[in-house]
């Protein structure tokens, strides 16, 4: 991965390893990456910022706010706010060393300072590496805290075994530089991976009308294939979103239909797949429409009697549109053990030629609907599954968009 012209703001905290990040500047500097570095006020007792101004060939940023200055006129002539053009122009956004003060900070949404603010403010990948004393390492509030952020998609170097500045021996020492910097280019490279790809993705649930008050639909909030599509989008791939009317609404701008029932899902598919390289089919298709629906509203006031039809398979019908085009589906099931997960998603692949099908399990806890988290199996097509253990939709999205990756270098 060429780092050239990579933009890399690096956040410097209060760890005695600081002055080891001297040395990683120097790395990306050479590799012609382009580096800006806010040091915390901590930082600065222990490395004169000087000495990273010379060696980023960049002011170093200290303060939110800067004495003598106007910010009443800042805001009067539009002028940028640092924290804000910081965290805008990032490729990347690297703590480098990472006290457990910083960890905790972002952890639990603090933002009081131009380091802290900066990270809250940025739609960059954070890569985050730890350097501090073995018993603050162990520490269970700093466990839940990695944990909490690793599930948020923040990404981590782990500090490593050795001799400890305090004179303790144990895991908390600084990363091996090197290590650090291929981490970073793979991050960066993910970053733009799906690239020129245009990307097809359904999500929320749809809708049959009984009357022109009632509907029967599934328990969906659609969240799973915003957030795929959301981070499709954020590793460049160009997006269209197809999502029902009450799913979440996405947060970047890219292609995005709203639809209400089976036939429109499946009528903007056929509108939009003529272009599209890959299909991801996350929207929870409702299995029956009405046969008898009524074009006024029913008297709740009498016992009703529904005859229900069922509706279009679209997952099985997309390859029949679209030959060659790279399909992804999910598979919802109810207490189902893990074997039996597997099969139900490995016979929908084949019976739709699917290339991957997402399994998930909605009867266990934090794994249903309107959710933040998931818990997958990702099959594929030899019938071998990778089981992402409970995490944050986004983190599980982006898991199956590496997966997507594997595919693409395995037909290339």
């Amino acid at each position: 991965m060429d780092l050239k012209n990579k933009n890399v703001v690096i956040g410097v905290t209060g760890s005695i390893a600081c002055y080891k990040v001297l040395d990683l500047i120097g790395k990306l500097r050479k590799s012609g990456t382009n580096v800006y570095v806010i040091m915390t006020k901590s930082a600065t007792k222990l490395v004169d910022i000087k000495d990273f101004e010379k060696i980023s060939g960049n002011e170093v940023q200290t303060d939110l706010f800067l004495p003598n200055i106007d910010y009443k006129d800042y805001i009067k002539k539009n002028k940028p706010i640092k924290h804000i053009s910081l965290a805008d122009i990032a490729d990347l956004f690297l703590i480098c060393p990472a006290t457990a003060n910083i960890i905790g900070k972002i952890a639990n949404g603090i933002a009081d300072d131009l380091l802290s603010t900066s990270i809250m403010a940025t739609n960059a990948p954070v890569l985050i590496c730890p350097a501090m004393n073995v018993k603050m390492w162990k520490n269970k509030i700093m466990q839940e805290n990695v944990k909490k952020l690793k599930n948020l998609n923040y990404e981590f170097v782990d500090p490593e075994y050795g001799e400890l500045a305090c004179g303790y021996k144990g895991v908390g020492r600084l990363a091996n530089l090197d290590k650090i910097i291929d981490r970073l280019k793979i991050i960066i490279e993910r970053r733009s991976d799906l690239a020129g790809k245009k990307i097809l993705v359904t999500a929320g649930a749809t809708s049959e009308e009984i009357d022109p008050v009632r509907v029967i639909t599934n328990k969906s909030s659609g969240k799973m294939g915003v957030y795929i599509a959301e981070e499709a989008f954020l590793r460049g791939a160009e997006v269209t979103l197809i999502r029902g009317i009450n799913s979440v609404e996405p947060q970047y701008h890219f292609k995005d239909i709203k639809i209400y029932s089976v036939n429109d899902l499946f009528n903007e598919i056929k509108n939009n797949i003529k272009d599209a390289d890959i299909v991801i089919h996350a929207a929870a298709v409702s299995d029956f429409t009405i046969e008898n629906k009524s074009n006024k509203k029913i008297k709740s006031n009498e016992n009703l009697h529904l005859e229900l039809m069922p509706t279009t398979k679209i997952f099985e019908n997309i390859k029949k549109i679209k030959k060659n085009i790279v399909l992804v589906g999910f598979k919802a099931e109810y207490n189902l053990d893990n074997k039996k997960l597997i099969d139900r998603a490995y016979e929908l692949l084949k019976s739709a030629n699917a290339d991957l099908v997402v399994a998930n399990d909605v009867g266990k806890k934090g794994r249903g609907f309107d959710v933040e988290t998931n818990e997958v199996f990702i099959v594929d097509k030899n019938r071998e599954a990778e089981h992402i253990h409970l995490a944050d939709k986004r983190v599980v999205g982006n898991r199956i968009l590496d997966q997507l990756n594997m595919l693409k270098r395995k037909k290339s």
